[in-house]
């Protein structure tokens, strides 16, 4: 179907009524009695090219009412919907185009509107999105600027710099601002770049999420100091990670997770004071509450906890 350009709302909206009783014609063309493999690919195919059409069709009807583009469309209608998660097909039903995921992913890294999905918010179906707010986040913007410039940050030879390098970078150019996984992922252009950041924390680097501040999103990092801790205390890092992953990050008495408002911590299940170790038979994940109620009960303090205060700060973080 021939793109027209200067029509009025009604003819646009008549063109696609007409387009979608086209699609519904060709499905009750389809025989179910006599449906082979290939007489179902070829309505298949005749589907497809009717599914184009209609996008054609509401892109015109857009078009005719001042819309002036897909990306304008998408935008007009999450901010019809601010705070609210809308599925994925709607914002491409509104945009009328075949590329509006590239348009969302725009309005985000070109004009900071703060676009949540389910890839950077694990409190959101992968399939959908949320406007956060009603107005640009300028801050936003710079972060996937520098973001970008860190996905193809070179080697002195010559060569990108690894994952890890380039992650750190990316921490240490916006610290104390937190990332999201979207653009953390985007910059390490790897998929194993959760175990780069854990690999990041173990080698001293700061660096905080939200199991360990309840005031960061899901999935959020941010690098506070660009301090690193001395190298006695990594060990009681690689200890904790190790407690958390064996406890699923889940605090053993309430059941709490990440993203729920608590900050998850390492409890010596035998008080230091009274003979415990690190050993990690005496070692039970909790969250913050629990952890301060179990020490309530027992007339101490969280802190009183570690063997070595001044070297492992980090086992009972924060």
């Amino acid at each position: 179907m021939a793109k027209k350009t200067g029509v009025l709302p009604g003819q646009a909206l008549s063109d696609l009524k007409t387009t979608v009783q086209n699609y519904l014609d060709a499905i009750d063309r389809v025989q179910a009695v006599s449906l082979s493999h290939d007489s179902w690919l070829e309505s298949a195919a005749q589907l497809g090219c009717l599914s184009a059409d209609m996008r054609d069709a509401v892109s015109r009807v857009n078009r005719a009412l001042g819309i002036r583009s897909g990306q304008d469309a998408i935008l007009r209608y999450l901010r019809n919907h601010v705070g609210t998660p809308v599925p994925a097909d709607a914002l491409g039903g509104v945009a009328g185009i075949s590329e509006w995921a590239r348009r969302v992913r725009e309005l985000r890294v070109e004009s900071g509107w703060p676009i949540e999905s389910g890839t950077n918010r694990d409190d959101l179906p992968h399939d959908h999105y949320r406007l956060a707010a009603d107005k640009p986040d300028t801050d936003l913007a710079e972060r996937w600027r520098v973001a970008k410039a860190a996905r193809n940050l070179k080697k002195p030879g010559g060569g990108k710099k690894s994952g890890k390098d380039r992650l750190l970078h990316y921490l240490k150019e916006i610290s104390p601002r937190p990332a999201d996984k979207e653009q953390l992922g985007y910059v390490a252009n790897i998929q194993e770049w959760p175990r780069r950041m854990r690999e990041l924390e173990e080698e001293g680097w700061q660096i905080v999420s939200n199991i360990d501040d309840p005031s960061l999103p899901p999935g959020s990092y941010r690098l506070p100091t660009l301090i690193k801790r001395p190298a006695r205390v990594r060990q009681a890092i690689k200890l904790r990670h190790k407690i958390l992953e064996r406890d699923n990050k889940t605090c053993q008495d309430c059941g709490a997770v990440p993203g729920q408002g608590v900050a998850l911590q390492v409890h010596h299940v035998l008080p230091v004071h009274q003979g415990g170790d690190n050993d990690e038979r005496n070692l039970v994940t909790l969250c913050y509450n629990c952890h301060g109620g179990r020490h309530a009960l027992m007339g101490s303090s969280p802190k009183d906890e570690l063997l070595h205060p001044e070297e492992e700060p980090d086992l009972l973080r924060p």
